[in-house]
């Protein structure tokens, strides 16, 4: 399999890739179609097509974590939430704990505080 590449194969490349009219699905496909055609690799095509600013990225999609965990929060986000259910049930804040939790850890205590505060 051929590594160089010539101004003329990078040139034609992303003009064929064009014209395919990629999308985000369709767009790794167009990429190993070409990359078969011109005898080079997948990544080597993804490769000029991203320094051309020709290629169409796949958007990831939202993941949730299969243990249950749901949606990604921000540390700051849940820690602020930790701390107003301490207070809503009457305590003080030590802010010396409150920063040591994880975020995941300060979403579950923030959780069963309020849920005791019901």
């Amino acid at each position: 399999m051929a590594t160089e590449w010539t101004d003329e194969e990078r040139e034609e490349v992303v003009a064929k890739y064009l014209e395919a009219e990629p999308t985000a699905e369709t767009s790794m496909d167009i990429v190993k179609e070409l990359a078969e055609e011109f005898d080079k690799t997948p990544n080597g095509v993804r490769m000029i097509l991203i320094k051309k600013g020709a290629y169409v990225k796949k958007t990831p999609e939202k993941s949730e974590k299969k243990s249950g965990g749901g949606t990604r929060v921000s540390k700051e986000e849940c820690l602020d939430s930790r701390r107003t259910a301490i207070t809503d049930a009457g305590q003080e804040v030590d802010e010396d704990v409150v920063k040591r939790l994880t975020g995941k850890a300060a979403q579950y205590f923030a959780k069963v505080i309020s849920a005791l505060n019901g």
